[in-house]
This record gives C-alpha cells, sequence and structure tokens, in this order.
C-alpha cells in the first residue's frame, strides 16, 4: 500500500519528475498482463472474448495525473468537439439524449423526413495507428514535449496474455490506444476530433452526436 509506504507521496512525486524531466516511464511500466473474460457465443472465436489489461499500478497514477493536465488543457483551450461527450470531465448523455429527442419531435412536428445514422466502430480503440494519435496531437497544439513523452511511453510497450498454461511471450503493442490506460480515452478523441469538426461544420443544427466511439449522425432530407 503506498499510502503506508509513503503518506505524503515524496517518492512518488520524484519518480514522476524524473519522469516528467527524461519524457519517459521504466520500461517495467510499459509491460503490461492481458487476461481473456469471455463475453459470448462459441469460445473457439477470439472475437468472442473480451480482452482486460492489468497495468503497473505507479504507472497508472503518472498517467492519471497526465490526463487531468490534458483535459485542463483542453477544456481552457477548447480543443474538442462540443459533439463529444466521451472522457470529459462533465456527464454528457443526457445532454446527447436530449438532442437526439428534440431531433426526432422537430421532425414529427414539422413533417419533414429524418435520419438518424448510429455507427459502431469495429474495434475503434484498438485498431487506430499510433501514427494518427501523434499526428492528432500536432494538428491540436499539444506541447511537442508532451507528445515526445508519449511516443516514448508507447514506445517498446508490450502485452503478454495470461493463459491456462501461462503466459504468452510478449506482443508489441504496435497499433490502438493502451487497454486500461486513463490517457487513453482523451487520445482516442484527440484522433478522431477533426472528423467531428469537418461533420458539424459552423452549421448551428447539431449534425453529429459522438461518445467516445459511439457517433451518431443526424440528417433533415
Amino acid at each position: 500500500q503506498w499510502r503506508e509506504v509513503d503518506p505524503r507521496c515524496l517518492a512518488l512525486s520524484k519518480i514522476f519528475n524524473i519522469c516528467l524531466k527524461l519524457k519517459d516511464v521504466p520500461r517495467a511500466w510499459k509491460i503490461s498482463n492481458c487476461i481473456l473474460i469471455h463475453k459470448k457465443g462459441d469460445q473457439g472465436m477470439i472475437e468472442n472474448w473480451r480482452p482486460i489489461a492489468l497495468s503497473n499500478t505507479i504507472y497508472k497514477l503518472f498517467m492519471k495525473c497526465l490526463t487531468r493536465k490534458m483535459q485542463d488543457w483542453c477544456s481552457m483551450n477548447q480543443v474538442l468537439s462540443s459533439a463529444q461527450k466521451g472522457f470529459t470531465p462533465h456527464d454528457g448523455v443526457i445532454e446527447h439524449n436530449f438532442l437526439l429527442a428534440q431531433h426526432i419531435e422537430n421532425a414529427t412536428r414539422q413533417k419533414n423526413e429524418s435520419l438518424i445514422a448510429f455507427l459502431d466502430i469495429s474495434n475503434a480503440f484498438g485498431s487506430i495507428p499510433h501514427a494518427v494519435i501523434f499526428q492528432a496531437m500536432e494538428r491540436e497544439g499539444v506541447d511537442p514535449e508532451f507528445t515526445t513523452m508519449i511516443q516514448n511511453i508507447y514506445l517498446g510497450s508490450t502485452t503478454c496474455v495470461l493463459t491456462e498454461e501461462g503466459p504468452t511471450d510478449p506482443i508489441p503493442l504496435l497499433r490502438g490506444v493502451k487497454q486500461g490506460c486513463p490517457l487513453s480515452g482523451l487520445l482516442f478523441n484527440l484522433a478522431i476530433n477533426h472528423i467531428l469538426v469537418n461533420i458539424q461544420g459552423e452549421q448551428e443544427s447539431h449534425k453529429i452526436l459522438a461518445f467516445a466511439d459511439d457517433l451518431v449522425l443526424l440528417s433533415h432530407s
């Protein structure tokens, strides 16, 4: 228990400051273990299993600190599209539900044909290329030193799948945001932000609603 060993977090602060200075984290922090939880269906199909990553506790504390700083920066500079409500400090589900209901109600009242498309992006978090994430950080104006640190954190990251026969050999994480990392949701939001901005444009009526990778397109024919 870190609270018993380091109640004032002095040791953690020193470790975190060293990481910030070096713009990297210890190699051990880049290694995670993965367990598979059966969802439903044929157990012989890999898509019917949900991977759960088990990461270093100190790493997650460090990344939580970075996430808070990043969230504050995004809020202060209004970086993310207002259409995005996933992984944000405020719960936007109620707002999105209201806008969706309002869209349907207006179409019914005005007797207009309304189109609503719900998009399900297959393996969105696990398939996004790392280059897209880092390009998005640069495009949105993230501090270059912060971007470099995230690049270094992803560089050399691996995971081992825990099986009944023991752990697998380390598997390089070559694409996708890191599962279980506090910063992953925000990085994903940055990566798709330009899509939301381009679809919405300068129009007053809502054209797209997003909760992380769950997207809804709205249109009047």
